[in-house]
């Protein structure tokens, strides 16, 4: 099925006012630019990236896992997650080779003695962000699978975030950037949205799961 077709599908299911928001919603996807959160230990953490991610439109979450303890908090959410894509993997290494066979290169948050700062994080190709759990950040054996390293500057006391604050400025800053600075606003592709609408169209509609299958 086409995304014009489902689009249309859904318009003449939904109100006006609520297809206007979903479509405003799609059009704005990025699919440039995705997170990776590795072994969070606290649901309101992992919960908080995602929120951040869909407020900005950043469509493709990867949680890496090992232990298979990190929950949601859907209080937290407010149900962003939803509308998200997450990706969950066992191990980091898996992971990076998933993106990287997409074209993404991977930057890991971290201290590092050569650091890009986060505005010099390159957007002219996709971009993924990599950030570490609460107690031992970006491990050394994913910090040698990026391409390289960014740090955000601080000029207080402190010299840490905590990881779902420092996701949401690195976000902020590089979904700025990616949709000023690249020709293609970083957008998702036609196919993509078609892909992500059709994930959505279970969510938007109480018959949204059998119209797919009636409709091939």
């Amino acid at each position: 099925m086409t995304e014009r077709h489902l689009e249309e599908m859904i318009r003449r299911a939904l109100r006006p006012e609520r297809w206007a928001k979903i479509e405003r919603a799609l059009h704005n996807r990025l699919g440039a630019v995705r997170v990776v959160v590795e072994n969070l230990h606290h649901a309101h953490n992992l919960s908080a990236v995602m929120r951040t991610c869909e407020a900005l439109g950043v469509q493709h979450v990867h949680v890496v896992d090992e232990a298979e303890h990190c929950k949601l908090s859907r209080r937290i959410t407010m149900g962003a997650h939803k509308w998200l894509t997450v990706h969950r993997h066992a191990r980091f290494s898996d992971c990076a080779a998933a993106l990287r066979a997409r074209g993404f290169h991977l930057y890991a948050a971290m201290l590092d003695p050569g650091a890009l700062s986060l505005e010099e994080i390159p957007v002219d190709r996709p971009v993924a962000l990599v950030l570490g759990n609460e107690k031992e950040g970006v491990c050394p054996e994913t910090r040698g699978l990026c391409d390289g390293a960014y740090f955000i500057p601080m000029y207080g006391f402190v010299q840490s975030y905590n990881v779902s604050v420092a996701a949401a400025i690195s976000l902020y800053s590089l979904t700025r950037r990616v949709r000023q600075e690249r020709p293609d606003r970083g957008l998702l592709s036609a196919e993509e949205r078609a892909e992500v609408l059709r994930s959505w169209m279970p969510k938007s509609l109480r018959f949204g799961r059998r119209l797919l299958r009636t409709s091939g």
